[in-house]
């Protein structure tokens, strides 16, 4: 088991991925380390869970349907430049390279790694 950092407790992230398994795997775990997790099966729903909640922490696949990581990660920049942005992807190819994100969790995740990269961007951003 991993235990359950302080400076996640009180977080909320908002995780967006297509694939239903996936998104209901990471999602039971982060709701063990974070304070609030919300979801959503694509980039156009992300958005307006981002617009109307604005979690602290997106973390986002890239290849989705209806509107894809990278313009989600795009229009949401647009309206915060600060806010910590994470992308899991099985890509590792420059050809799915985002300068917008902070960090990039390629696939298969490992829970460890997501919880670092979660206190890292935190981190960052408040220090």
């Amino acid at each position: 088991m991993i235990p359950t950092s302080e400076a996640l407790k009180d977080l909320k992230v908002l995780y967006v991925e297509d694939e239903d398994i996936a998104r209901l795997s990471i999602a039971t775990f982060l709701k063990r380390q974070v304070g609030e997790i919300m979801t959503a099966e694509n980039g156009n729903v992300g958005l307006q869970n981002y617009i109307e909640h604005r979690p602290a922490v997106v973390i986002t696949d890239l290849e989705m349907p209806v509107m894809n990581g990278l313009e989600m990660i795009r229009r949401i920049r647009e309206l915060d430049n600060d806010i910590p942005i994470i992308i899991t992807t099985a890509y590792d190819d420059e050809a799915h390279a985002c300068p917008q994100a902070n960090r990039v969790i390629l696939k298969p995740i490992r829970f460890m790694d997501l919880v670092q990269a979660i206190e890292e961007c935190v981190a960052a951003k408040e220090g």
